[in-house]
């Protein structure tokens, strides 16, 4: 029986004890939720590398740039190598717009070697420079080809000096003999004829004579055969030692019958044929000594005899 009314007081306890159930608040879902999982300690990444880095770098431009390096050096050397040019015309045209401007490059003296005949002034006009002009306005090779245009001009050379200097060397013809055409010719030592006889040029020189004048101008054969035997002969007449004792004044051409020279200051007759004339000019020589000394000059001399080349005529006045 006492068991019995323990059982009935326990269970009014037990309700009691119970509290009515109330409605879940949000702190209630709060507490329920999941807590977030605790986060690890951050680790510090070490440092890569240079060959770590142009490792990763050779994925996207990066990649690119060291791909094609060798390229672009090109590329730059190419393009450094255009500025250079471009600067280095730059300057060129500027240093020589300041050369033919400059007042220090002009010229102020004129040198001039070699000439007898022709006086300093003849030949700067000659070679076409003045004193002021710009030493790089002209040219060294145009003044030579001026200069020998000049009759009196066998040789030239012209040298510019900077920065206001030029050299002028020239070589004279010399005359050494007179050709009678239609008018009197300078004939050079080479046999050419390169002037005609003016007031102020040397005339006291052998006058070659007996020439056909449309001949000489026409047939170059003639012209050159005339002037090599007058010059050959002028040779052998100074070689047999007559030239200052005996001056020749004239050189008379007579067709077939050879050529005839007149000499001295009484133009003795001298008829020298043809062919052996150096031979037959050392005979002249030894008849002249000879009859000197017996107080004789003759009026002609033969010497053109065809039979007996070793014979001498002579003619007294």
């Amino acid at each position: 029986a006492s068991a019995k009314k323990s059982a009935p007081r326990a269970a009014a306890r037990k309700t009691a004890r119970k509290k009515p159930a109330r409605r879940a608040g949000p702190s209630d879902h709060s507490q329920n939720r999941r807590r977030p999982a605790a986060k690890k300690p951050r680790q510090r990444k070490a440092k890569k590398t240079w060959r770590e880095r142009v490792a990763g770098a050779r994925g996207g431009l990066g990649g690119w740039l060291l791909a094609h390096r060798a390229w672009l050096r090109r590329g730059g050397q190419v393009a450094l190598g255009g500025l250079l040019v471009v600067a280095a015309i730059w300057i060129g045209e500027q240093t020589v717009r300041y050369a033919h401007e400059a007042e220090a490059f002009a010229i102020r003296k004129i040198d001039i070697q070699g000439n007898h005949q022709l006086e300093d002034i003849d030949v700067r006009r000659a070679a076409r420079l003045q004193i002021g002009s710009n030493i790089f306005e002209i040219s060294a090779e145009d003044a030579r080809k001026h200069l020998l245009q000049h009759p009196w001009v066998g040789e030239a050379k012209v040298v510019r000096k900077l920065p206001g200097r030029v050299r002028i060397e020239i070589v004279e013809r010399q005359p050494v003999a007179l050709v009678a055409l239609d008018q009197l010719y300078l004939v050079s030592e080479e046999g050419a004829v390169f002037k005609r006889l003016g007031v102020d040029d040397p005339a006291d020189l052998p006058v070659i004579t007996g020439i056909a004048s449309e001949r000489f101008y026409d047939d170059f054969e003639y012209r050159k055969a005339i002037l090599l035997r007058s010059m050959a002969l002028l040779q052998d007449y100074e070689g047999a030692g007559l030239a200052k004792r005996e001056p020749v004044s004239e050189i008379h051409f007579e067709g077939a019958n050879g050529i005839e020279l007149f000499v001295g200051d009484d133009g003795m007759n001298v008829r020298l044929g043809n062919g052996q004339h150096r031979q037959k000019l050392r005979r002249l020589r030894q008849v002249l000594e000879r009859l000197t000394k017996e107080n004789t000059r003759p009026s002609y001399v033969y010497l053109d005899n065809v039979r007996s080349p070793e014979r001498v005529t002579v003619r007294l006045p």
